[in-house]
């Protein structure tokens, strides 16, 4: 097959792995779609190529190279500014030696995934070289000093940095503030519990494989536990990477599909006898006369060992009511007895507030 010939390709379809032309479009004469490696000059104007200039073509529009002899990207003649071949060592224009040439910028490469290159990617280089300009020329007067030797941007981080130092020093001064008062004890309360447990046939399920070995009483169905990825046939996956010298390679792979498949298990209900909470039994009183005392109850014995009952922890709090000297109201609460003894009905006490008025309960004490 010739160079200039394109292999036959269905109608939305797409050609396969292989080396392929480049496109290019003569900017002094206006002819598109000139081929990367086979037109090197226009062949109506006689103007140079311009690696700038080239792009992707569509499907349509893709022509074979066969049997391409690949030696790298083309090198710019930093004389007369027109690609050569790497190959080559003195500039087919104008004789100049290359070995100073830089290498052309490539397009880079285009994804096509599972579908096909429905346009070209032509482009406007011109407006892509203003644009790259503009950019160069901003980023030239942002990096001038505009105020105290800084530049537009370093002064947009330095008030970003002021307002989070500000924002982070309100805070820590709203958590931090503390103003004091006084008050009166106007009353003191206590609470003691005690939580019990009973031992009794407990209702549970699970998987099979994770019960507990003293469970009984099972009752079993089958029921999804997930899903697994199993193979279901492949598609192919491509994209173009432009080689430099006129070129693009389209690399394509195989890729395995999976689908989901659910994935079974044994699901149970049971029973297994264990100890859980049953209830709470509490005594709560006011001031120091009786003292606080533990609430008083009885462990039902159950039959057998089903419904027996033991005690399976204790709590207690000791709270403190007092009045500020302006009548607002504030309750502070203590685990330890030993702090609420310090208290009697008309104690004088200072504390602290917050800044939402709420005391802080650390600072609670008598009035020396």
């Amino acid at each position: 097959m010739a160079s200039g010939d394109s292999p036959a390709t269905p109608p939305g379809g797409r050609h396969g792995a292989g080396t392929y032309q480049m496109l290019w479009d003569c900017r002094f004469c206006g002819t598109q779609k000139l081929l990367g490696i086979t037109h090197r000059h226009c062949p109506n104007c006689g103007a140079a190529q311009d690696p700038a200039w080239r792009y992707f073509p569509a499907e349509e529009d893709m022509v074979a190279v066969e049997d391409h002899q690949y030696v790298g990207a083309d090198k710019i003649c930093p004389a007369c500014q027109q690609p050569n071949s790497a190959a080559s060592t003195f500039c087919s224009e104008c004789g100049a030696n290359l070995a100073t040439g830089e290498t052309v910028q490539t397009q880079g490469e285009r994804a096509i995934g599972t579908g096909s290159a429905g346009a070209d990617t032509r482009r406007d280089v011109v407006k892509d070289q203003f644009v790259a300009e503009m950019d160069r020329v901003g980023a030239a007067e942002a990096s001038r000093p505009v105020f105290l030797g800084l530049r537009k941007n370093q002064l947009w981080i330095a008030a970003g940095i002021v307002a989070l130092v500000l924002i982070v020093a309100g805070i820590v001064y709203a958590v931090s503030y503390r103003s004091s008062a006084t008050g009166e004890v106007v009353r003191l309360t206590w609470e003691r519990t005690v939580s019990i447990e009973d031992f009794q046939p407990r209702a549970g399920s699970g998987w099979r494989d994770s019960l507990p070995g003293d469970a009984y009483s099972l009752s079993c169905t089958e029921r999804q536990r997930g899903t697994r990825k199993v193979p279901d046939g492949s598609h192919e996956e491509c994209r173009d990477v432009d080689l430099g010298d006129g070129a693009f390679r389209r690399e394509c792979r195989t890729v395995t599909d999976y689908r989901d498949e659910p994935v079974y298990d044994t699901w149970c209900s049971y029973r297994v006898d264990r100890w859980d909470y049953a209830r709470q039994v509490a005594s709560q009183g006011e001031g120091k006369s009786p003292p606080p005392a533990w609430p008083s109850y009885q462990l039902a014995q159950g039959i057998g060992r089903y419904g027996e009952e033991r005690a399976a922890g204790q709590a207690e709090s000791y709270t403190v009511h007092f009045r500020e000297s302006d009548g607002d109201t504030h309750t502070c609460t203590f685990r330890e007895q030993a702090d609420w003894d310090r208290y009697d009905v008309g104690t004088s006490v200072t504390l602290k507030l917050t800044i939402t008025g709420k005391p802080d309960c650390d600072t609670l004490a008598p009035a020396s």
